[in-house]
Formats: structure tokens, sequence, C-alpha cells
């Protein structure tokens, strides 16, 4: 009876090894052979990125952060950018503005803006919250627009409307419908 070595065992699973990649090899090549075209179509059409963080810094000392779980640039005159699930938080000499909206797209250079899919634009040092289905505007001159219901809270005033128009970022704000206006007012001796 012949007994085998540990030496032989060990040099047989290596080399079953060894084979089952080299198969296996094989296998997944013809397999991409096959389907070539397709993955190559698939490919072609998702130009997204996916997990994304753009910093940038304009001549006036405004910095912009933006986070989104995907990111597509769409080839145009607008250089058109496409985000889902975006939070962008803009720094304006302190001023901290935060815009989170399910869907942006953004033209001219970063400029000009279309957001969708509940959209919420909060500034915490000024108290102030808008929340909407849809807002269009321009970052630069700060005029943004809807036709959809708004939701505002800004210091201790509540209003809630359809349509909104505003003019360099807030100075200018009209209601474009009909609108309830709340305001809370502070009670110094309410115990």
């Amino acid at each position: 009876m012949k007994i085998i070595s540990g030496k032989s065992i060990f040099a047989s699973l290596v080399f079953l090894i060894v084979i089952s990649f080299i198969v296996n090899n094989f296998i997944n090549k013809d397999n991409l052979f096959v389907d070539r075209d397709k993955f190559k179509r698939i490919s072609e059409k998702q130009d997204k990125i996916i997990g994304v963080e753009i910093r940038q810094q304009n001549k006036q000392g405004d910095k912009y952060l933006i986070i989104a779980d995907t990111l597509e640039e769409k080839e145009s005159k607008e250089k058109k950018v496409i985000l889902e699930n975006s939070l962008t938080t803009i720094d304006q000499k302190g001023v901290i503005t935060k815009i989170y909206a399910g869907k942006a797209i953004i033209t001219n250079n970063y400029n000009d803006f279309v957001f969708s899919q509940k959209v919420k634009i909060t500034k915490k040092s000024r108290k102030f919250t808008l929340k909407t289905k849809t807002l269009t505007g321009t970052f630069k001159k700060g005029n943004y627009h809807t036709n959809d219901e708004v939701d505002i809270v800004s210091g201790n005033t509540i209003i809630k409307g359809k349509g909104l128009n505003v003019k360099k970022n807030g100075e200018y704000i009209k209601i474009k419908g009909k609108a309830i206006l709340r305001m809370l007012l502070l009670q110094k001796n309410a115990y």
C-alpha cells in the first residue's frame, strides 16, 4: 500500500485551482465576446458619475460645495449638468445657503438652474426655509420662481401659498396666488 505525501496533495490542489481559473477565464471570455456589442451600447449610454462632490470658489469669494448621488453632463451650448439627490451648500461671506433637490439641472456655466422633486432651501443665519416641488432661476442675479405650492418660514413668519417670484436673493418676494400668512408672536409672560 502506497501512502500519498502531503506535498503531492498540495501540488494537486494548486494544479486544480490553476486549471479552474483557466477554464473559468475561457468561459467568461466567450460570454464577453458574445455580448460585446450589448456591453458597448450600455456603457455608451451611461455617462453618469456616481457619488459626486464638487468644490468651487468664484471671484467674489463665494464658495460652493455640491454633493449628489449622480452627475451627468450633456454636451450642448448650455453645458447642461444633471444632478440626482443633490445638496448644494453656498457660503457667501459667512451666510450659508443649503439647497436640496431630488433632481437639479444646471446650465450656462453653473449659473442657471431648474430644481425639482422636493426642493428645500435653508439659510440658517436668517432663519429662512423654502419648500416647494420645483424652482427655476439664476444663481448670479438671485432671481427664481415657481408655480407650485410653497411653504416659507422666515423668522417668526410662515407663508403658505401657490406660486412664488423672488428677485435679488429675497429683496423682493411675491406670492402669485392666494397665500396664508401667520406670524408667531413671542409672549414674554406666557407662564
